[in-house]
């Protein structure tokens, strides 16, 4: 019996240390950036990325300059990449973006191919 309260106990600590260490990397993440995307087509081609924990889960969104929003899908964040998805236009695009202090940097890839995107936090 002590045994199993042993590993229950020690179960639960490494659940808590894990949790606790994904929502310390978010940090880097959560906010807002103002993005660019010069090769975008005209109206994709800037705004905000906004970042939030939801439920103890990454969420986020994309502001286009005309106030539109669009949901981010599948996003994940380790060893300082950014990986998410999102639907333009009924195209699924995916972004695989780089995190270095106050800004990123990275790729979107789209139907029409590789784009460089370039983002810097505003808060």
């Amino acid at each position: 019996m002590k045994k199993l309260m042993f590993f229950v106990f020690v179960l639960f600590v490494a659940t808590i240390t894990v949790n606790a260490s994904n929502s310390s990397n978010n940090k880097e993440v959560i906010g807002e950036w103002k993005y660019e995307v010069p090769n975008a087509p005209y109206g994709y081609n800037a705004g905000n990325l906004v970042f939030e924990v939801k439920e103890g889960k990454l969420t986020g969104h994309v502001k286009l300059e005309d106030g539109y929003k669009i949901d981010l899908k599948d996003i994940t964040y380790e060893d300082g990449v950014l990986k998410f998805g999102l639907y333009v236009d009924y195209d699924y695009v995916t972004l695989k973006i780089t995190i270095e202090g106050e800004e990123m940097k990275g790729i979107v890839n789209s139907p029409e191919g590789e784009i460089p995107i370039t983002a810097k936090k505003v808060k």
